[in-house]
């Protein structure tokens, strides 16, 4: 389930949303939480566009 979700994100969601995605639930690090975050990720930009949304 998770691939076809990443799968749709990267076809048709913003890069920074798809790849946000990506690697907080298929590219973890061994030890790292499900859905957490890396470094670098553009977490502003998350929340600015689901706030423009709401």
């Amino acid at each position: 389930m998770l691939a076809v979700q990443a799968g749709l994100l990267l076809r048709h969601a913003l890069a920074f949303v798809a790849d946000a995605f990506v690697a907080s639930r298929l590219a973890r690090e061994p030890g790292g939480a499900h859905g957490r975050l890396p470094a670098g990720t553009d977490r502003a930009a998350i929340v600015e566009r689901a706030l423009a949304i709401a």
